[in-house]
């Protein structure tokens, strides 16, 4: 109980600090942090800002790289293991880690809403869900979100996978091959293959941000033992991706640059394009609390594919204070 009292006095003490106006770079020490992420994705673009347009720099935090980790579980068995400060996936890792001991919790929403969407031949007539009737689907492989939110979606609207509907699973960024091929009339992508497709001359039939605009896709995560030994740093970090996805809904075109500069390989109007999508559909959030009923999407849709067997608790794996002391600032 000692520790606790410790952590939230100083919390509340410190979280001030992050609710004022950044500071100069040049007026206080720089904490050099590691963000591991669980891959490179344009989901993590208000990461990528913070750090490409000195929002970081601004909080007194230097953040030198931002390492790909292959895995959300890989990513945070960094920042457990005292090799990294923060990192980025999904929150049922923190979950996932805690029930094998690790203590972490999830700070900051990053990538909020179900970013997946359908897309189809421009041949193709569809204006409701039965019009998938007898179509070929093809989506990336299970247990990924894209093939449960597929098969939630079919199952809600009474179309049974190999009998109404066929459906094909693919390695995850090939979905667009068969359908651009002629062998399949349907396509469950993320971005940026939404936006390729759509140059390609596919169609956009569908989009789950409708159906779950709160889902707690990716947030950004931290060991309990951070939050103890250094709040200030949590608070200045989770202040830093606040102030980082308020410029990318002010100024899209400054979003849309970085995004250019983190996929220079990928052909800068489906960059654009993919940013304007996420921030119209709020995948990138207007703030930085993980809400609760986020938080439930998010895991109810482990539950559904059987990644979650056990309860997962909202107050267990989010730690909302630097949020709502950021929220309550205003």
């Amino acid at each position: 109980m000692r520790i606790l009292s410790k952590f939230v006095l100083s919390s509340f003490i410190v979280l001030g600090l992050a609710s004022q106006p950044a500071m100069a770079a040049d007026s206080q020490k720089m904490d050099k942090v590691l963000v591991t992420e669980a891959f490179h994705s344009l989901l993590y673009l208000p990461v990528y800002v913070a750090r490409h347009e000195g929002i970081f720099n601004r909080h007194g935090i230097d953040v030198p790289v931002v390492r790909s980790a292959g895995s959300g579980p890989t990513a945070l068995a960094s920042v457990l293991a005292g090799e990294a400060q923060f990192s980025v996936h999904g929150p049922e890792h923190v979950g996932f880690a805690q029930e094998r001991g690790g203590n972490a919790k999830a700070v900051s929403a990053i990538a909020n809403s179900a970013p997946v969407w359908i897309l189809a031949r421009q041949d193709m007539a569809y204006s409701v869900p039965s019009d998938l009737k007898g179509k070929k689907i093809v989506v990336g492989l299970a247990p990924g979100t894209s093939n449960t939110l597929l098969k939630r979606f079919l199952a809600a609207n009474g179309l049974k996978d190999k009998g109404e509907v066929s459906v094909t699973e693919v390695q995850n960024g090939s979905e667009l091959g068969p359908v651009l091929a002629g062998q399949a009339d349907v396509a469950v992508a993320y971005q940026p293959q939404v936006e390729q497709g759509l140059a390609q001359g596919l169609k956009l039939i569908y989009a789950f941000t409708e159906d779950y605009p709160e889902y707690a896709f990716s947030t950004i995560n931290t060991s309990q033992r951070m939050i103890d030994q250094n709040p200030d740093l949590v608070a200045r970090f989770v202040g830093s991706i606040r102030d980082s996805l308020q410029v990318m809904h002010a100024d899209p075109e400054i979003a849309k640059a970085v995004a250019r500069k983190e996929f220079a390989s990928l052909d800068a109007v489906v960059v654009d394009a993919a940013v304007q999508r996420m921030l119209e559909n709020k995948v990138y959030p207007p703030g930085v609390k993980v809400t609760e009923e986020a938080f439930k999407t998010a895991i109810d849709m482990q539950k559904y594919v059987g990644n979650i067997k056990t309860e997962m608790k909202y107050e267990d794996i989010v730690m909302s204070v630097f949020a709502d002391k950021l929220a309550a600032a205003k």
